[in-house]
């Protein structure tokens, strides 16, 4: 995951926001996934709890 939010604490915050959403029977989505950082929420999982959106073409 690049830029300010890469590695662990990215991972962990993504985590709490998964927690917070689903404690408030919200939905969360990730939209225009960079391949490196779908490749990353593949190995730890996380590709199967978060729903992961296509990007929007301008």
């Amino acid at each position: 995951m690049g830029g300010p939010h890469s590695g662990r604490p990215g991972i962990s915050a993504l985590i709490a926001a998964r927690n917070r959403v689903q404690a408030a029977q919200a939905d969360i989505a990730l939209a225009s996934v960079p391949a490196h950082t779908l490749h990353v929420l593949r190995i730890i999982g996380l590709d199967q709890t978060l729903r992961l959106l296509p990007g929007t073409e301008s």
